[in-house]
């Protein structure tokens, strides 16, 4: 089967798609024949290295973590999936595996795709509905509180903005003004044009941060929030919290996580609030409750552009712009599929 893969860390983001065996799957796995796959921006972290505080890959590594497809074949102790069901999944991040024709996964990650999605819709879901899920647990948000998603209009604020809004929370976006429609169409309270304004002058008192940005915008993020506020990062670092709370790390790992995460600990301590860092997880279960929100809601992620097999390096150059206005979609429509 073609899969796209890389051979090692480099700053050059670029892949290769070679021929490998398609995998055998195991009693608990399923095989799925991938439809579309999800392009998103860890790509380029896992490509540079600078997931290596996380994840230690095996090289050759095929990439990508959003994956879309028909189940060929099921594992002898799967019990809630069949040959034919169309799925969806978040692959584990430091093995992914979803740029390739045909994806083994464990059975326990994988879930039933919402029936109104196509599959380039579908692969769009579950990197960012798990991310908004999981953040929003941490959090512990209460209904009536406002939250706040600095550069929340791209493929992950899509989600996240409609989902926290059926959390009954007040939610506000930045982005640029060709954002506003579509933030407002998907229920943002307030959108706030970064090019021309300041959120620090127009937002205070807030009850939560996700972060997209980064330690950049730390300090701005953090004078919002109202004393006893939380900021939870995707990008900043990781912190002692998270470590505690995630667990399965070595103790250098707990060491460095806590160095990394000091300095937004005390300056969060110093303002009684809080800071924490997620880094998402696959969960079946989660992705099932999700499948169960979108048929009942209606809602559609938005795609940006959709790449064949052939130019997955140009998808790749794209999301690493940051300029994408929705998912970035990668399909195997003009590929000539393995057979199995």
């Amino acid at each position: 089967m073609k899969a796209v893969q890389i051979n090692g860390y480099s700053k050059k983001l670029e892949a290769h798609i070679n021929d490998i065996p398609i995998s055998r799957i195991d009693k608990h796995q399923v095989l799925i024949k991938m439809y579309a796959a999800g392009v998103d921006p860890h790509l380029k972290l896992a490509i540079n290295g600078k997931v290596r505080v996380f994840d230690q890959y095996k090289f050759p590594l095929t990439l990508g973590i959003d994956v879309s497809g028909v189940i060929e074949a099921v594992g002898q102790e799967v019990r809630n999936l069949i040959t034919g069901d169309r799925v969806y999944a978040l692959l584990p991040l430091n093995t992914m595996g979803a740029f390739a024709e045909y994806v083994v996964a464990d059975a326990s990650i994988v879930a039933k795709m919402p029936g109104n999605l196509s599959f380039e819709e579908a692969a769009a879901v579950p990197l960012s509905a798990l991310t908004v899920v999981q953040a929003l647990n941490v959090l512990k948000v209460k209904a009536g509180s406002k939250l706040f998603i600095p550069g929340g209009t791209g493929g992950f604020g899509q989600i996240a903005i409609p989902y926290a809004k059926s959390k009954k929370l007040f939610v506000a976006v930045s982005g640029d003004e060709s954002s506003r429609h579509v933030a407002s169409s998907i229920g943002a309270d307030h959108f706030i044009d970064y090019q021309r304004q300041d959120y620090v002058k127009l937002l205070k008192d807030f009850d939560y941060v996700i972060d997209t940005r980064g330690a950049s915008e730390f300090r701005k993020e953090l004078s919002i929030l109202k004393s006893g506020g939380k900021l939870l990062s995707l990008i900043a670092g990781p912190n002692a919290r998270f470590a505690a709370r995630q667990g399965g790390f070595s103790t250098i790992q707990k060491i460095i996580f806590s160095a990394i995460g000091m300095p937004f600990d005390i300056a969060a301590y110093l303002q009684h609030k809080t800071y924490d860092f997620l880094y998402v997880q696959p969960n079946g279960i989660q992705l099932k409750n999700i499948t169960q929100w979108i048929d009942e809601t209606g809602v559609k992620p938005i795609i940006d552009s959709t790449f064949p097999f052939s130019q997955v390096n140009e998808a790749i150059a794209k999301i690493a712009q940051g300029t994408a206005k929705g998912k970035i979609i990668l399909t195997t429509k003009e590929v000539e599929t393995t057979n199995i």
